[in-house]
C-alpha cells in the first residue's frame, strides 16, 4: 500500500482494498435507507436502525468522493422517510401545489446536505467520531426559519419506552447518538478483525440502554383527570357557514359528553373554534357560558388577531370560569416553513413577491413563552410543529410549565406515515423533560403521556371521540431540563479528546 491510500484510510475500520462499481454503491445506499426509511413509524421495522447505516459506513470505507456518497444517502433517507409530503391533503392552486412539490424535491436534497457533511468529519476524524458529529448536526436542523427536524434518528424508537430514557440525560440527541454507535460496532462486527472486540461492546451498549430504561421508570402519581375532544373535522370541511355551525354544535355536544366523567380540563385541538375566539361575538360568549355552566377550564387552538401589533397568528387560549375576558394567550413561535410562512419574508419581503401565491400560508410569528396558571397548575402549549423542537419545549418547562399540552391538526396527512411519525416526535419531549403530556389532534393522533415517554392512552386516526384519563404528576427535573442543549454541544469537546486519545497511543 502506498503511503498517499495509507493517509487516505487513516481513522477507517478496514483499509481501502479494491475499486467497488459506483452502481454497487448506489444500490446499497439506496436500499439502505430504505430500510432506514422503514424504521420509522407507522411501520414495525424499528430495529432496522441498528443496522441500517452499516452500508453507507461501508460506501464511505470503498470511496473517495465521500460528501456525494453521504449526500445520496441522505437524499434517498429523505425521500423513504418523507415522501408522503407529496401527496398531503392541501386545498391549493395548481402553481402552488407545484411550488410545494418541488419545494419538497429540494428538501429532500436540503436533507442530504448533513450526511454530505457526516460523511466529510468521519474521513476527516474516523469513524469513531460519527456518534459524536452526527447529534450536532441534528441540533443543527432546529436552527433558524427554515428549520425542519423531522428525521431525528433517535425518534425511530419513540415507541419503546425502555430504550429511549437517555433522553432524559441528553436530549434525543443522545439517543440518536446511541443508535449511529450500534450501527457503528456492528459495522465493526462485520468487518473488522477483532470480531471478539466489537460483539462484547455491541452486546454490552443493547443491554446497559434498556438496563438504564428499566431502573429509571418508575409508576406514576396521579395528578388530575383529563378529557381530550377529537373532533375530526375534515381538512376541508371549515369554509362554509353551515360547516362551521355543525363543527361548532359538535364540540359543545362532545364536550357536555366529556363533563360527565368530571375532568378539570378540557382540550381541543389546533384552531378548533375556526374564528378568532378573543373578539368573536357568538362562538366567544356561547364557549364562556359552556365554561360557566360546567365549571371546568377548556384549552383550545385558535386562530387569533393582535390589536396591538395589527397581526394574525395561530395561537392558543385557556377559557377559565368566571373570567369573560381572554387575557392570556399564546402565539405559534415555530411556523411551518412556506406552509404556515414564507422563510425569510419578513426580513426580506422580495422572498414572497418572487415565490408566493395567494393560497400560500402567511401567518405572523409569535415572540414570547407564555404559561398558562390553570386550576390544575402551570400548563404550556405547543401547537402542531412546534412539538418536533427540544429546545423550544424545554423553554416551556424551564419556566415552569408542569404539563405540555400539544395542539395539533394532523389530517392534512391523511392516512399516510406523517401523523404516525409527528406523535412519536412529540413523545421525545416527555422523557426530555421529565413532564407528562396531552396531545389533543383534530383527527387524531390523540394521546395521554407519561413523563417516561409511556402512552396511557390513544385515539386512532379518523374517528370522533372523546378520551378521558388521569394525568400523571411530572418527576424531578432531569439532566436535559436543567443543562438543555449543553449537552449535545458538549459532543465536540468528546471529539477533541477522542482526538487526543488516539494521538497519544498511536505514538505508543
Amino acid at each position: 500500500m502506498t503511503s498517499r491510500n495509507i493517509k487516505e484510510t487513516k481513522g477507517r475500520v478496514l483499509p481501502l482494498r479494491k475499486r467497488v462499481s459506483n452502481w454497487k454503491k448506489v444500490w446499497l445506499l439506496f436500499f439502505a435507507s430504505l430500510a432506514l426509511g422503514l424504521a420509522f413509524a407507522p411501520f414495525p421495522f424499528r430495529f432496522f436502525a441498528f443496522f441500517s447505516l452499516v452500508p453507507f459506513f461501508w460506501v464511505l470505507n470503498h470511496s473517495r468522493r465521500w460528501f456525494f456518497w453521504g449526500w445520496l444517502f441522505g437524499f434517498f433517507a429523505a425521500a423513504f422517510h418523507l415522501w408522503w409530503l407529496l401527496f398531503l391533503v392541501v386545498p391549493v392552486e395548481p402553481i402552488t401545489r407545484l411550488l410545494l412539490n418541488i419545494g419538497v424535491i429540494l428538501l429532500f436534497g436540503y436533507l442530504g446536505l448533513y450526511w454530505g457533511f457526516l460523511a466529510l468529519a468521519v474521513r476527516r476524524f474516523g469513524f469513531w467520531s460519527a456518534p459524536l458529529i452526527l447529534p450536532v448536526l441534528e441540533f443543527l436542523k432546529t436552527r433558524g426559519q427554515i428549520a425542519f427536524p423531522w428525521d431525528f434518528l433517535g425518534s425511530a424508537f419513540a415507541s419503546w419506552p425502555v430504550f429511549i430514557q437517555p433522553a432524559a440525560v441528553g436530549g434525543i440527541y443522545l439517543v440518536s447518538a446511541l443508535v449511529v454507535l450500534i450501527n457503528l460496532l456492528i459495522y465493526g462486527l462485520l468487518f473488522n478483525r477483532r470480531k471478539k472486540v466489537y460483539a462484547l461492546a455491541s452486546l454490552a451498549v443493547l443491554v446497559v440502554i434498556p438496563v438504564f430504561g428499566f431502573i429509571r421508570m418508575r409508576a406514576n402519581r396521579k395528578w388530575f383527570d383529563v378529557a381530550i375532544v377529537q373532533p375530526n373535522v375534515a381538512p376541508l370541511e371549515k369554509g362554509d357557514l353551515n360547516s362551521r355551525q355543525k363543527i361548532q354544535a359538535d364540540l359543545f355536544r362532545l364536550t357536555r359528553d366529556a363533563a360527565k366523567y368530571k375532568p378539570a380540563l378540557v382540550i381541543f385541538p389546533e384552531t378548533a373554534t375556526l374564528v378568532d375566539i378573543t373578539h368573536s361575538t357568538e362562538m366567544g360568549p356561547a364557549l364562556q357560558k359552556l365554561v360557566d355552566s360546567l365549571d371546568i377550564e377548556i384549552f383550545t387552538g385558535s386562530p387569533i388577531y393582535d390589536d396591538e401589533h395589527y397581526s394574525w397568528h395561530n395561537g392558543a387560549v385557556l377559557i377559565q370560569p368566571g373570567c369573560p375576558t381572554i387575557r392570556t394567550r399564546y402565539y405559534k413561535i415555530r411556523l411551518v416553513p412556506f406552509s404556515e410562512k414564507i422563510p425569510y419574508s419578513d426580513e426580506l419581503p422580495v422572498i414572497r413577491k418572487l415565490i408566493g401565491t395567494v393560497d400560500m400560508g402567511n401567518w405572523d410569528r409569535g415572540w414570547e413563552i407564555t404559561i398558562f396558571n390553570s386550576r390544575v397548575g402551570k400548563i404550556s402549549g405547543l401547537i402542531c410543529f412546534e412539538a418536533i423542537f427540544p429546545d423550544l419545549a424545554r423553554e416551556f418547562v424551564r419556566r415552569g410549565s408542569r404539563l405540555l399540552v400539544n395542539v395539533t391538526n394532523d389530517g392534512w396527512f391523511g392516512r399516510l406515515p406523517g401523523a404516525y411519525q409527528h406523535a412519536d416526535l412529540a413523545v421525545m419531549r416527555t422523557v426530555e423533560n421529565g413532564v407528562p403530556m396531552v396531545r389533543c389532534a383534530n383527527n387524531g393522533i390523540s394521546f395521554i403521556v407519561d413523563p417516561y415517554g409511556r402512552v396511557l392512552k390513544r385515539t386512532q386516526l379518523f374517528e370522533q371521540t372523546v378520551i378521558t384519563g388521569t394525568v400523571p404528576q411530572p418527576i424531578e427535573p432531569t439532566p436535559y431540563r436543567r443543562f438543555g442543549d449543553w449537552v449535545v454541544l458538549s459532543y465536540p469537546f468528546g471529539l477533541l479528546i477522542g482526538l487526543l486519545i488516539r494521538r497519544i497511543f498511536s505514538g505508543v
